[in-house]
């Protein structure tokens, strides 16, 4: 800490005007001018220990929190998103938005992504992936310490499948809106990779086959954990589908990681004998930003979303997006 005392801002203003404070007060016949120049330096310094005291401990926490909100193609308000997300973080890191800022040079602008052009135009789309990607190891780079992210996702389920592609296998907090608060509050912290883990027994989804599955080249997954149901009689056969078990709504936060290793679980055996998969759901976006870090764009899979009365392609191939920087 003491090393950075001296580009303290305060440790600045005490060097930059001690010496023409002394002179002046000594031109001026001031008693002890050069006294009172020291005072002052003094005092200044004590406010940059205090100061760098302050960023210290924020240093010492284990990994620094930063809130981000996606906004894909959503009226929804991301700076009152981004707020909200301050709201919870300042409960145990008082004056976090300000710190961030002061400290790290991180400022709001900073942590809203915001896409507002067509999520069918997949050149455009794929190109924001890869500029946010950019933007998001930039954040990484400016702390001194690990990240932990606490993020909002606004939009269709497709593309939060694609923003969980771009985060790392753990390290993240995930926000869901809660309408009765008008709040976004916590539904999963993701501190490990016990999501992605395989099991071989379904507890949360119903595993049922349509058409032949075993002998197709190209086969279609389709999930569904919400209210509003996949339409089957739309998507091209075999199908894989994969319904819940326990109701239209997930709470729990062992309830969302379950579901993902029985979703991922599929996927994954299915991706050694099927070249390419499709994928249409219906299910929470905290499912889909979990689902896109587990199969990362390793595979030659297909995402889609359901639009007018039709499911059209958002990515056609997952694994041809690749993030050089």
């Amino acid at each position: 800490m003491f090393e950075n005392i001296f580009a303290n801002r305060f440790a600045v203003i005490a060097t930059f005007f001690a010496v023409p404070i002394a002179f002046l007060a000594d031109y001026a016949s001031v008693p002890y001018a050069y006294g009172i120049a020291a005072l002052f330096v003094i005092l200044f310094f004590l406010l940059a220990y205090w100061d760098e005291g302050k960023k210290q401990k924020l240093y010492n926490e284990p990994n620094i929190p930063i809130p981000v909100v996606f906004n894909i193609s959503n009226p929804a308000d991301a700076r009152s998103a981004l707020g909200s997300l301050f709201e919870t973080l300042e409960k145990d890191f008082p004056g976090h938005e300000e710190n961030l800022k002061k400290y790290f040079n991180i400022t709001a602008d900073d942590l809203i992504f915001k896409y507002d052009g067509d999520i069918f135009d997949e050149a455009r789309f794929t190109d924001f992936l890869k500029i946010t990607k950019h933007e998001i190891k930039k954040l990484e780079a400016r702390t001194p310490k690990n990240v932990h992210f606490h993020i909002v996702y606004i939009g269709p389920i497709a593309n939060a499948i694609l923003i969980g592609t771009m985060l790392g296998t753990e390290g993240v907090t995930l926000y869901q809106y809660n309408k009765s608060s008008d709040s976004y509050t916590i539904s999963l912290v993701v501190d490990s990779r016990a999501y992605k883990e395989h099991v071989a027994d379904f507890q949360i989804i119903r595993k049922k086959e349509i058409g032949d599955v075993a002998d197709s080249p190209n086969v279609t997954v389709a999930i569904d954990l919400a209210s509003h149901k996949v339409a089957l009689d739309k998507l091209e056969k075999p199908i894989i589908h994969l319904e819940s078990t326990v109701g239209a709504t997930i709470h729990k936060p062992e309830d969302f990681i379950r579901a993902n290793q029985e979703i991922y679980s599929v996927i994954n055996t299915l991706q050694q004998r099927a070249p390419h998969i499709t994928l249409a759901y219906s299910m929470p976006t905290t499912i889909g930003i979990l689902l896109g870090m587990s199969i990362q764009n390793y595979w030659d899979i297909a995402l889609t979303q359901y639009s007018d009365g039709e499911y059209k392609t958002v990515v056609s191939h997952l694994n041809k997006i690749k993030y050089y920087f």
